[in-house]
């Protein structure tokens, strides 16, 4: 059950029954939110345990302009270059505090970014994230296969052959899903796609990528796309790679410049 505001969006907390799996995964994420505080990750406000009901809420800050809206009905990017980067931003300084917290989110995607009346974007839905050190750490690892979404699924986690060693689950998993997240931004459309879940898999890990023919998107965007949609975890661009980039620079200032670079982290 999720509590709706007047505007319809699913946001402002929700509830589940106690006594179930979705319990612990509610309270590992609770958890995860508690050791938060950053401007580009939702804030948790509150927890209530109702025991007459059996459900706990989770009530979260108010994000006015809800989930970001990425694609048209046409299928084509509802968004422009400039305003695709400055979310990007935003997502990739929420994801350098996460991974230093020694979080990986593990569904990072365009529905799971908010954003505030003010243009400012938010990272939310921690329900399926891992956090070193939790009770469980290792039930979480082997169920990070079947965490998140499929169409943003890194190669790594594509796999199923049981002769091949089991999958090293790390944060390059969300620069993958950050890579997919900015090609929708981009093109209006997932670069891997395919008519059932088995053959998506087969797709992501084997399948080069390819760009859309538009002349929208410049050659230095696609590079960093490359770069971040390197089926490869261990090529795969960092965090600090990634805030060094020229696209992800380009058309800030001399002090916009060094305040990204030099973003502090919050509640270190």
């Amino acid at each position: 059950m999720k509590i709706m505001n007047r505007t319809g969006r699913p946001r402002l907390g929700r509830s589940l029954r106690q006594g179930s799996t979705q319990e612990e995964k509610i309270r590992r994420e609770i958890a995860i939110l508690k050791k938060c505080n950053h401007p580009h990750i939702v804030r948790l406000r509150e927890v209530l345990d109702d025991a007459s009901s059996k459900k706990i809420f989770l009530v979260f800050e108010y994000v006015e302009l809800g989930e970001i809206t990425w694609q048209n009905e046409d299928g084509t990017p509802a968004m422009t270059m400039d305003y695709s980067r400055s979310i990007f931003r935003d997502v990739v300084l929420g994801l350098e505090y996460l991974h230093y917290k020694g979080i990986i989110h593990r569904d990072i995607k365009p529905a799971n970014l908010l954003m505030t009346k003010e243009g400012v974007v938010k990272i939310s839905d921690f329900g399926v994230s891992f956090i070193s050190g939790l009770s469980g750490e290792d039930d979480e690892l082997e169920l990070a296969k079947t965490a998140g979404t499929p169409a943003f699924f890194a190669p790594e986690l594509c796999y199923n052959d049981p002769d091949l060693p089991r999958p090293q689950i790390t944060n390059k998993i969300d620069i993958w899903a950050l890579g997919v997240t900015l090609f929708c931004l981009l093109y209006g459309r997932c670069p891997f796609t395919a008519d059932n879940e088995f053959e998506l898999f087969n797709v992501i890990a084997t399948d080069p990528l390819l760009f859309p023919e538009t002349p929208n998107v410049p050659e230095s965007a696609k590079n960093l796309l490359r770069n971040l949609l390197e089926k490869d975890p261990e090529k795969r661009m960092s965090i600090a790679e990634i805030k060094r980039d020229p696209w992800v620079l380009e058309g800030l200032n001399p002090s916009q410049k060094e305040k990204f670079l030099s973003e502090e982290l919050l509640s270190r």
